[in-house]
């Protein structure tokens, strides 16, 4: 006997009510916030070949992926990422279109949770991608648009933590440890597994990278962390890394934007495509990562047309929920009027409905099958008046 027919898998739930309005209400001020910068929509497939993530820059174990098979027992996957899609889609149906790109999208991922993990594993979400174009105007426009962004939700309070790839990958390439601690490093600085991190470094001994890397938890912060981190490690590759961050942080400042932003030298992603400028976004009422993006230079020449990108995503039920908290959410505008079609004047009730709806009413046409029963209803349902269609001419009003 069937014991899930009510339930929802793991990961995922129903929405009703409010908090679909809230997520429409988000995902509405995001696409108007895009359009208005002049980025244009494109949908991928829910389902993707296997191939298109399998790759070693997306980051992501092949178990946290959904698989399935098609009919001639080809291995798809559901999205569990948009980015890459992307990237197959501006190698493919737009390698001919004037460059940049700037494209947004508005739609789900899937991932599978570790159990326990209290993540979802369906996910909305709703983002940008500047594809084609690189240096710091480019990444100024996404830093300024992931602030936009976030006031357009309406959080009282927010902070965007910015980093850069390759401070991490400056320490990463001269560690002297095989690469599965190297990925389980990255693993525990992601997760904030901050004791788990410092065993397994004593493991690896004692170097100016290990005693760096130990160090990342703690270079937060205003510009003044670029200074520490500079005496803490130097190395050409992490000091260009450093010098393009404080030229961007005072860029911000310019902005009047320094109470915003906050440098993080511990943002590492599990996502490895990353390869400048990362960052992500918090607000009040969450306490989760709401947003997460940054530079990746070489992930759509992994499709074969090198191009420079830039973008981040939104985490679209996060602020949804959080927006829900706030109260933030206006109550659904009650019914004004219920009509009721006397028997033989079914169709006059619906034609005269439509008509108070086109006056701005909201009405509801009533299906019970006599008067006495829509007056119970209207009153369990809160409806203060209800018109009853006696004939194509002549209406009756109730008042409740």
């Amino acid at each position: 006997m069937a014991k899930k027919f009510k339930a929802t898998p793991e990961g995922t739930r129903d929405l009703v009510f409010e908090e679909c309005t809230a997520k429409s209400k988000i995902e509405k001020n995001l696409t108007s916030l895009f359009k208005d910068r002049g980025y244009r929509k494109v949908i991928t497939p829910t389902l993707e070949y296997y191939d298109v993530f399998n790759r070693e820059s997306m980051g992501m174990p092949v178990e946290n992926l959904y698989k399935l098979t098609d009919n001639r027992g080809r291995l798809l996957v559901l999205r569990p990422d948009n980015t890459l899609p992307i990237a197959r889609v501006v190698t493919s149906r737009l390698r001919n279109t004037a460059l940049p790109l700037r494209l947004y999208y508005n739609q789900n991922v899937y991932r599978c949770s570790p159990l326990l993990a209290g993540h979802s594993d369906e996910i909305s979400q709703c983002g940008i991608e500047l594809i084609g174009a690189s240096g710091i105007r480019a990444d100024l426009e996404i830093i300024t648009m992931a602030v936009d962004a976030l006031k357009s939700c309406g959080a009282p309070d927010f902070r965007i933590e910015i980093g850069h790839a390759g401070f991490f990958k400056a320490l990463y390439n001269e560690l002297k440890a095989d690469e599965e601690q190297k990925e389980k490093i990255i693993e525990l600085i992601e997760s904030k597994n901050y004791p788990a991190l410092n065993d397994l470094l004593d493991k690896i001994g004692e170097t100016k990278e290990t005693k760096a890397i130990r160090m990342l938890p703690r270079l937060f912060g205003s510009e003044k962390i670029l200074d520490k981190a500079s005496e803490l490690y130097d190395s050409k590759e992490a000091n260009e890394a450093l010098s393009y961050l404080r030229t961007i942080f005072s860029y911000l400042q310019k902005l009047g934007l320094e109470d915003k932003i906050n440098i993080d030298l511990g943002l590492v992603h599990r996502s490895n495509y990353y390869t400048g400028v990362v960052f992500r976004g918090y607000i009040e009422g969450s306490g989760i990562t709401v947003m997460s993006g940054g530079r990746y230079d070489k992930l759509v020449g992994e499709f074969g047309i090198e191009l420079a990108a830039t973008g981040f995503g939104v985490d679209v039920d996060a602020l949804s929920r959080a927006m829900l908290t706030r109260g933030d959410v206006s109550e659904v505008k009650p019914v004004d009027v219920l009509v009721f079609g006397e028997d033989g004047f079914e169709i006059d009730a619906l034609i005269y409905a439509r008509k108070l709806n086109d006056e701005g009413l909201v009405c509801e046409n009533c299906v019970k099958d006599n008067v006495e029963d829509a007056k119970k209803y209207a009153v369990e349902k809160g409806i203060k008046r209800v018109d009853v269609v006696i004939s194509p001419s002549e209406i009756t009003t109730i008042r409740i």
